[in-house]
């Protein structure tokens, strides 16, 4: 049985909730990896398999898609498959389990940076051009919570538009939610995602740069 405690999941489904944000949510994947369990030589992280075991998969029209599963279609297998072999590594061994709606941008864990108990840090891919990756959770729920954070943040603003090219780009644009994680702040500090942010090149310089001012606010905004 894969039973973990989500209080970030649960906390982004209030968000839904509580805000005009349409979710649809699928019925629960009976056949939800346990953890651990090898998806394409990958562990699979035991907050996802709680996760599916729950869900069959999350669409928010906020732009966030947690793959869809179930017995017909595996989605997670397919994004996988179809993405990474275009990947260099070390991106090739993230695990992908979401997306950003309508783009490339991705949501992996890192099964290299699991902890003691198996869980697996968050990122967000850029594929774009250079491909790098930055740290957004330090473990799957705690990527929920950071993103139910984000709606809040973005509803409750005092100056709020429904024009969404007005709204704070994530994580970009919101430092202060990213940096209250602070078990992903100390992985941070510590140089532990530098091999997926930083890239070498003359065509990287400019993100590498982009990447240290941000991390130079994460770290202000944990003080």
């Amino acid at each position: 049985m894969n039973e973990m405690s989500l209080p970030g999941l649960e906390r982004l489904l209030a968000a839904c909730g509580k805000y005009p944000i349409r979710a649809e949510i699928r019925k629960p994947w009976e056949g939800a990896p346990t953890a651990g369990t090898r998806l394409l030589g990958r562990p699979f992280d035991p907050m996802l398999a709680t996760f599916y075991s729950r869900l069959g998969g999350l669409y928010l029209d906020f732009d966030l898609l947690v793959e869809p599963c179930d017995e017909q279609v595996n989605g997670i297998l397919m994004a996988n498959e179809e993405i990474q072999p275009y990947w260099p590594e070390p991106f090739r061994s993230l695990l992908i389990f979401g997306c950003r709606d309508a783009s490339s941008y991705c949501y992996a864990t890192v099964p290299s940076l699991a902890d003691a108990q198996g869980l697996q840090p968050v990122v967000k891919v850029d594929p774009y051009e250079d491909i790098y990756a930055l740290p957004i959770a330090s473990n799957v729920d705690r990527f929920f919570d950071t993103y139910a954070r984000y709606l809040e943040f973005i509803y409750e603003m005092p100056d709020f538009s429904e024009d969404r090219g007005t709204w704070p780009v994530f994580p970009w644009e919101v430092p202060e939610i990213i940096a209250a994680d602070r078990a992903l702040m100390g992985m941070i500090v510590e140089g532990r995602f530098d091999f997926l942010m930083f890239q070498e090149g003359v065509a990287a310089r400019r993100t590498n740069e982009e990447i240290r001012e941000w991390i130079a606010k994460l770290r202000a905004a944990s003080m």
